[in-house]
């Protein structure tokens, strides 16, 4: 008997599975495809077809769980996920244990390394005293810029950001922040910020600004923000000087009175008419242009304080209506010193100040070439001096002081000099010229610098805060008083050269004893032709000859 074979009727779970494994992996594909659109869509910003790719892609994403399900159960419930599934949270546990502890280190160690050979990143122990000190806030706003184009302020406010970084984990009581002064230009005025790339240091309502980025600078600036006692500098009045509370153009110093009280300066006048000595408290004196004679006994009190280690800025005009000097006591107690007064007027035609400032004398030099000194480190900008005279060193002073120039003229006969002719009224020649055996010769010193028992900052290095009692003497002779007038202050870099030669006057530069670092220079050296000539041949023959060897072999043994 014959057996019919009878035809098995499909299980709908076959039929679904069949179903499931046609469509399911184009769905899949489709759902990817449809959520990448709709990214892309998002960012050309093409608000309807977002929503039309996203409502496809959801919709295309359901149909493809409804069709897979089972398949989506078996691998979500299988080995493999489990034990991803404990990996995954082991890392999670791993790695949140790790950021818990790393925020505890930070927060309370020090987890910084310095690695360099010449500890370029460690503060000085000086410094971090100071800091470990501080008994008070002290905030620290720098003003850098953010212009891609200039790479030296990127360079300084970089190098900024690192020092007042390890500065801020040495106290919490230093606070800082960098600010662009261009895209804040209200805190830029308030703060009165002239330069791109200045700090500020401020505590209880005193403010100190620097222009460099230095371990030294930063420090000192801090000593001087938070120290109790400020430094008492007395100007001489009597003798037709520049008048500190003037707002004149030409003959007025309010605007030299209103720095030094930024800096933490009591600034007073006095006179030596009605007072017979230099008071004990005088920081520093200043003779800012004097056109009338000092009588004896004022220049025998200035000569009593210099020989107690007292410290004079003198500023002494030409006299360009008289042909006698007028203040030759001051003349004699200078020469006394080491420094000879000229009784001449400085000219300088290849630096003139007329082409550079409005309001100066032709012929006036505007000089920017300075010798190296603290006083003239900073100075940035050329100095005018209006009316100047010589201010010489003298070559035979002895081992007692030290006597330096500051600034001189241009070098060459005829390009600058010191003119001596006068017409019989005691006026200069409106002609003037060099005359040679008459006339000062180039280059023509216009500062000096004179100290006793102090040779180390004459040469720029610093000394330590506790020899400001015994540094000694220190004189600084300019033979212009003009250059630091509220004309000039600002327009010129007289200001500069003012504070600066006052801050040294007062050992403010030498607050503390910290030398910059400077970091050994290394250079890749170039390499020879055949150098060049091995790392092509290794580089493009040798490597990809190796592999292939490697690979050869390799397939041959299993062959």
């Amino acid at each position: 008997m014959e057996v019919i074979p009878m035809h098995e009727t499909p299980r709908p779970e076959d039929t679904e599975s069949r179903t499931s494994d046609k469509w399911g992996p184009l769905l899949g594909f489709l759902t990817l495809i449809l959520l990448f659109a709709t990214l892309s869509s998002v960012f050309l910003r093409q608000r309807l077809v977002v929503w039309i790719f996203l409502v496809l892609g959801i919709a295309s994403l359901i149909a493809f769980v409804v069709l897979r399900q089972q398949a989506i159960l078996r691998f979500f419930v299988s080995r493999q996920v489990r034990y991803g599934a404990n990996v995954g949270v082991t890392a999670l546990l791993v790695t949140g244990i790790a950021v818990i502890a790393n925020v505890i280190v930070v927060q309370r160690f020090d987890t910084s390394a310095d690695w360099t050979s010449d500890k370029i990143y460690t503060l000085s122990d000086q410094t971090k005293n100071i800091l470990h000190g501080l008994d008070r806030e002290v905030q620290v706003i720098a003003f850098f810029s953010l212009d891609p184009t200039n790479n030296q302020v990127a360079r300084d406010r970089q190098r900024a950001q690192i020092l007042l970084d390890m500065y801020q984990r040495e106290t919490d009581k230093l606070t800082f922040e960098l600010v662009d002064p261009f895209s804040e230009a209200m805190k830029q005025q308030e703060y009165g910020i002239q330069f791109d790339g200045t700090t500020v240091f401020e505590s209880g309502g005193v403010r100190e600004q620097i222009t460099t980025v230095d371990e030294q600078k930063f420090t000192s600036a801090i000593l001087k923000v938070v120290r109790d006692e400020s430094l008492k500098i007395y100007f001489l009045t009597g003798h037709e000087e520049q008048v500190i509370d003037s707002f004149d153009q030409d003959q007025g110093y309010s605007i030299t009175k209103e720095e030094l009280e930024k800096q933490n300066y009591r600034v007073e006048t006095l006179s030596l008419v009605t007072q017979p000595e230099i008071p004990a408290d005088c920081a520093a004196l200043i003779v800012p242009g004097p056109k009338a004679p000092l009588m004896a006994h004022e220049v025998n009190a200035i000569s009593k304080y210099l020989d107690k280690d007292g410290k004079l800025f003198l500023m002494l005009d030409p006299s360009i209506n008289s042909a006698k000097e007028l203040n030759q006591g001051l003349v004699d107690l200078m020469d006394r010193w080491g420094v000879t007064i000229g009784n001449d007027l400085v000219l300088d035609r290849i630096r003139p100040a007329f082409s550079l400032v409005s309001g100066s004398l032709p012929d006036a030099p505007t000089l920017s070439d300075f010798e190296f000194h603290p006083i003239t480190q900073e100075v940035y900008r050329p100095v005018t001096f209006q009316l100047a005279r010589s201010i010489i060193p003298k070559t035979n002073t002895g081992s007692d002081f030290n006597v330096k120039s500051l600034v001189k003229t241009t070098d060459g006969i005829g390009n600058s000099w010191g003119e001596t002719k006068r017409k019989p009224d005691g006026t200069f020649e409106p002609d003037l010229s060099y005359t040679e055996g008459e006339d000062t010769p180039p280059p023509v010193s216009l500062a000096v610098v004179v100290e006793r028992g102090g040779e180390a900052s004459t040469t720029g290095d610093t000394l330590p805060a506790d020899t400001q009692e015994e540094s000694g003497t220190r004189i600084v002779v300019v033979g212009d008083s003009d250059f630091a007038n509220n004309f000039f202050f600002h327009g010129t870099g007289g200001g500069d050269f003012f504070l600066n030669a006052v801050n040294w006057l007062t050992l403010e530069e030498d607050l503390i004893a910290i030398r910059p670092v400077d970091p050994t220079e290394r250079s890749l050296r170039m390499m020879t032709p055949g150098e060049v000539a091995f790392v092509q041949m290794t580089a493009i023959f040798l490597i990809p000859l190796i592999t292939f060897l490697i690979g050869v072999g390799v397939w041959w043994r299993r062959r």
